[in-house]
């Protein structure tokens, strides 16, 4: 629950900004120029998705490895806004975005979040965070002084919130379009100073979960550090607040989907010898369908795991050392396998782990996420899960609005 009088705690604030859009007029639908967040993009998705437009966003959120880090994305991004193909609203809004996508609807507001420290308890991060995705959020940030992908958060909304959400949605739609994808899109505006008060005052008890955007959110916090200035005063600078949607998770509920894992250079056979040594039990499977039918969840001192080669599968059963199965895996299986990190790769499908085996050998253990209660309860006890642990879905996409921190 909120807690508004907690010592140092000050309030969740989510503040108006004139969003960073695309122009339909110069740059065409705009379901050509949106995108999935960076951090499930793969390379056939990427080559989709600028194939259908050369102004998809994408060509601003990911950097090629042959360009100078982000500068080629900062000129290419002041070009576009030259050209028309991007333009700044005019008055300060909070958006409110809608989207469906998996047979899901989500629909929440998009502002400028006040950062808070985790002591405060009004945005509570999950889980732990690697330090290239945040160097590299950072750099991003820092040099194009552009909020170009909102982080997720979700929390328990108020009566008084939802209708002024309904009420904005209920208006003709800023945007409205459907992605190459076939999930739809709309977007409205609240410029009301009235309205935007009256939902601030339905926020300002709000504890918010991280769902998305853990590294961007510890970028917002480097960055703030780094750059807000020394003497200026609390809530002032542009780097005080990053860019933020905030999705009323009684009202519309997101699923907590798996990530799961693959390790290069490890066999079935090495699987199979680490096993015995530990005592665990490798459970040989005849196929895909049978491997996930034979794991027993319902045993509170048992993990199981699907573990496949591309061909081989089994079930990997080990004493459960925490409630979630990220947590087992990381701080005692990887460690007593003797797996280093960067033989660690992370994927939002198992197609997509196992298409990791067939570029170079490997192992793909499949991880069952925690519930949405877990997660809540982990973060409200400053607990932190590995990294990697949940995916939150369906997602929103990137490009239907931005900041730009120059834009007062």
């Amino acid at each position: 629950m909120p807690q508004p009088h907690a010592p140092g705690r000050r309030p969740f604030t989510l503040a108006p900004f004139r969003g960073l859009r695309f122009d339909p007029e110069t740059v065409g639908d705009l379901s050509t120029v949106i995108s999935p967040p960076y951090d499930v993009l793969d390379a056939d998705t990427v080559r989709t998705l600028e194939n259908a437009n050369r102004r998809n966003i994408v060509r601003l959120i990911l950097s090629r490895r042959f360009e100078r880090p982000y500068l080629a994305v900062r000129d290419r991004l002041e070009k576009w806004r030259q050209k028309g193909y991007l333009r700044a609203d005019e008055d300060p809004a909070l958006y409110v975005y809608e989207y469906t996508a998996e047979q899901i609807t989500v629909r929440g507001l998009i502002g400028l979040v006040g950062l808070r420290d985790e002591f405060e308890k009004v945005i509570l991060p999950h889980e732990d965070v690697m330090p290239a995705p945040v160097d590299d959020r950072a750099v991003l940030m820092r040099t194009t002084e552009t909020n170009l992908e909102p982080i997720l958060l979700v929390h328990e909304g108020t009566a008084g919130l939802r209708g002024q959400i309904a009420e904005a949605a209920r208006r003709q739609p800023l945007a409205d379009a459907v992605a190459l994808d076939g999930s739809s899109h709309r977007l409205w505006a609240v410029t009301d100073p009235a309205s935007q008060a009256a939902i601030a005052a339905e926020l300002a008890d709000t504890e918010a979960l991280i769902a998305d955007g853990h590294h961007r959110y510890a970028a917002y916090l480097r960055l703030r550090d780094e750059l807000r200035g020394a003497g200026t005063p609390e809530g002032t600078s542009p780097w005080d607040h990053g860019l933020a949607m905030l999705v009323d998770q009684h009202d519309q509920a997101l699923r907590v989907g798996p990530i799961h894992r693959s390790v290069a250079a490890l066999t079935m056979r090495d699987l199979q010898d680490l096993a015995d040594d530990r005592g665990d039990d490798l459970s040989p499977q005849p196929d895909r369908e049978a491997a996930f039918a034979a794991q027993d969840h319902d045993r509170d001192d048992r993990a199981t795991f699907v573990v496949s080669d591309g061909q081989a599968w089994a079930v990997l059963s080990v004493k459960r050392t925490h409630d979630v199965d990220a947590a087992v895996l990381h701080e005692t299986l990887l460690p007593a396998w003797h797996i280093a990190e960067e033989q660690v790769g992370y994927h939002h499908s198992l197609d997509q782990a196992l298409h990791a085996t067939t570029r170079a050998a490997g192992l793909v253990v499949a991880v069952r996420p925690p519930s949405v209660q877990e997660v809540r309860a982990s973060a409200a006890r400053g607990v932190r899960m590995p990294r990697k642990s949940t995916s939150f879905g369906p997602k929103p996409r990137m490009g239907v609005v931005m900041r730009d921190l120059r834009d007062a």
